[in-house]
Order: C-alpha cells, then sequence, then structure tokens
C-alpha cells in the first residue's frame, strides 16, 4: 500500500472523536503562509489542477445546503461535524485562491457563483435525495459513503500533485491541507463502516455508488475538465499504484468489496473507452 495511506484514518484508527475535532478546529488560511517567495512557476496542467481543486474545496457549502435538506439534518453528530468540515473547505478554497495569485493567475469570484447555479439535473438528484432519505433509514450509510471516496480521493489527488510538481510552496500549502482532509475522511470513512453493518445498508449503498457515483468534482467541473485532472496526476505507473490504493482503502466497508470505480474511471472501462493521459491532452 502506498506509505501516504497508512495514516488518514480509516483502517488503523477504532474510531472518530468527534468532541475533539470541535475543540480544535481552527482551518488552514492564507495567512499560515510566507506569500513572498513564490517559488518556479507551476505548469499549466498543475495549475489547472490547482484551480480544480479550489473549485471542489469552494462548492462544499452547496453539498452542505444539498444535505441539510435531508433527513441527515436530524443527525446531531452529522451536523456538528458537517459544520466544521464546511468552514475549513472554505479556507482551503481560499488558500488555493492565495496560492494561484502567487502564480500569477488572477481569479475572479464570479467563477465560483457562476458554478454554484445550479443545472435541471441537480434540482432532479436533490429531489432524489430528499425522498430517499424519508424512505430509508439506511441513507445516511450512502452519504457517509459517498464522503469516505470523494474525501480519500481529494487526499490521493493532493499527494500525488505534491510528488509530481516537487514545488516548496505548493508542497507547504497542500501539506497543511492534507492534515485537514485526513480528519475529513477519518469521519466519514469510520461513519460508514458503522452505518454500513445492516445488510439492507450495504445493498442500497452499493447500488447508489454504482450507478451515480463519479470523481470528485466532476459534477462541477464537468467529465472533460476531470478527466484532464486524471491524465496530470495519475497518467504513470505511480499514479495507477495510487488509485489502486484508494479503491482498496473503500474496499475494506462492509458490502464494498467490489469497489474499484476510480482506477476504472481513470484507466479505461467498456462504456467510456480507453483512457490516456495523451488522449486527454489531444481533448484539452
Amino acid at each position: 500500500m502506498n506509505a501516504h495511506l497508512h495514516d488518514i484514518g480509516g483502517n488503523s484508527s477504532p474510531g472518530f472523536d468527534l468532541e475533539k475535532y470541535l475543540r480544535t478546529v481552527v482551518g488552514t488560511r492564507p495567512e499560515a503562509f510566507d506569500w513572498s517567495d513564490p517559488g518556479s512557476r507551476l505548469d499549466d496542467d498543475a495549475l489547472f489542477c490547482v484551480g480544480y481543486m479550489m473549485d471542489i474545496e469552494s462548492h462544499t457549502i452547496i453539498y452542505l445546503r444539498e444535505m441539510l435538506s435531508t433527513a441527515v439534518a436530524e443527525d446531531p453528530s452529522i451536523t456538528a461535524f458537517l459544520s466544521c468540515w464546511a468552514y475549513e473547505e472554505f479556507f482551503h478554497s481560499q488558500v488555493l485562491k492565495r496560492l494561484l495569485e502567487s502564480q500569477g493567475v488572477a481569479i475572479d469570484d464570479r467563477r465560483f457563483a457562476a458554478l454554484r447555479r445550479a443545472k435541471p439535473a441537480d434540482y432532479l438528484a436533490q429531489k432524489f435525495a430528499r425522498l430517499l432519505s424519508r424512505v430509508t433509514r439506511h441513507f445516511p450509510a450512502v452519504h457517509m459513503t459517498w464522503g469516505a471516496i470523494n474525501e480519500l480521493s481529494t487526499l490521493t489527488g493532493y499527494h500525488a500533485l505534491i510528488d509530481r510538481t516537487g514545488h516548496p510552496l505548493l508542497d507547504a500549502v497542500l501539506s497543511r491541507i492534507i492534515k485537514d482532509e485526513r480528519r475529513h475522511f477519518s469521519f466519514y470513512f469510520n461513519e460508514a463502516r458503522l452505518r454500513l453493518r445492516p445488510r439492507a445498508a450495504q445493498i442500497l449503498t452499493s447500488i447508489a455508488v454504482r450507478n451515480f457515483w463519479t470523481p470528485v468534482g466532476s459534477p462541477v467541473r464537468g467529465d472533460g475538465d476531470a478527466r484532464r485532472v486524471c491524465g496530470y496526476l495519475f497518467g504513470d505507473e505511480q499514479g495507477r499504484l495510487r488509485l489502486a490504493d484508494h479503491d482498496s482503502m473503500i474496499a475494506r466497508l462492509p458490502g464494498l468489496g467490489w469497489f474499484d470505480m476510480a482506477a476504472r474511471y481513470c484507466f479505461g472501462t467498456p462504456a467510456a473507452g480507453p483512457f490516456s493521459a495523451s488522449a486527454v491532452a489531444a481533448q484539452s
């Protein structure tokens, strides 16, 4: 297993100390870093990845709104966590914005408003989630599993970008953000592990994930952008190993031993066709 995955909470942690998390949340803020030396300019693909990650982090408030419209809002432990999770993710987006600006990339805040503008498919998905959450008590198992997959995907991507660029300032920024993301993943993973104990929860979650999960950020930025990020971060043998580790971690959840969806998305499925970094570059 990739060394980066040994210490992110899911496999080794017996549980998540929510009370400690709530007491110690501070957020990773832009003022925590020295921006006076931006270092060498990142290449265009690396800057694209940082922008993609910034947009994902800034979109957390929309995910929160969607979840609070479901029966998840009635669970006090989940809502306590989500309140602090959204706070930390907001500041992650601000730090990544500042990183891009240090690289000479101007960010217009109107871009966030445009990304947050709901599409017709979003309304249908929200209505379906609200309905599902009212007819089954196992909806939180789906939500926690989904969150675990996306948080682990974020962690895996951040580690890959650090290693791919070897950039000191980016390393410092993402290493701090990773500390927060590890705690987020730990909460989601441990909650999912508990809530997936009933066989009905495993079946419901497997159906939902198999049919509706797509890589984090792709519903916001689109499939083409997600594939460009995959090609840059995971388009070599080391990337394949990272995604194999990612999928094997999620497969440890009860009823999800079949999970291999991150690797299949990046490296090809019968539906999507072969995937390669060169193919993505040709499309961009």
